[in-house]
């Protein structure tokens, strides 16, 4: 971010890339718990759903202290390789970047290796369930949409209702 600051023009009440996503239940229940534990838990009453994300309210995030690692790489260039890791693109909010020339070439070492930071967290998410128990559930991904329930309910990453295969 230090890297792009004059480039990035992403602020408060931006929410273009938000959207509702679906997270590793080790990084689900470390924001479940992260929000759990704050004095002033968001109003999730009054969270009106805006571009599928139900943390939205009025364009701002609603638990932005503890948004997702993908909500956290939003706007930065993100580096995908291809199937064979031949060929390499960089995606980028269209909101930013708009000073630079279309010969503009993202320089790799400033840039977000998405596929390497989902493997770093699929790792971890895999610890995580083996720690918990639930090892056969190591593919199976969490709804955003149920933290306010999982928080107000107090359900535990044990309830099989919480998991599906994306």
């Amino acid at each position: 971010m230090s890297f792009h600051k004059e480039d990035i023009i992403c602020k408060k009440g931006c929410s273009k890339c938000c959207a509702a996503i679906t997270l590793f239940p080790v990084e689900f229940f470390a924001i479940k718990q992260e929000i759990h534990n704050t004095l002033s838990l968001p109003d999730f009453n009054n969270t009106k759903q805006s571009h599928g994300c139900i943390f939205l309210k009025d364009s701002i995030c609603k638990i932005y202290e503890s948004r997702p690692i993908i909500c956290r790489t939003q706007g930065l260039p993100l580096l995908y390789f291809s199937d064979k890791l031949e060929n390499y693109t960089i995606s980028f909010c269209d909101k930013n970047f708009t000073s630079r020339d279309e010969n503009f070439e993202f320089d790799t070492e400033y840039s977000i290796d998405l596929d390497r930071l989902n493997s770093l967290l699929y790792k971890l998410n895999k610890e995580f369930m083996k720690e918990i128990g639930l090892e056969n559930n190591i593919d199976k991904r969490i709804k955003i949409s149920l933290l306010p329930s999982c928080i107000s309910e107090n359900i535990d990453y044990k309830s099989p209702s919480l998991y599906f295969n994306e």
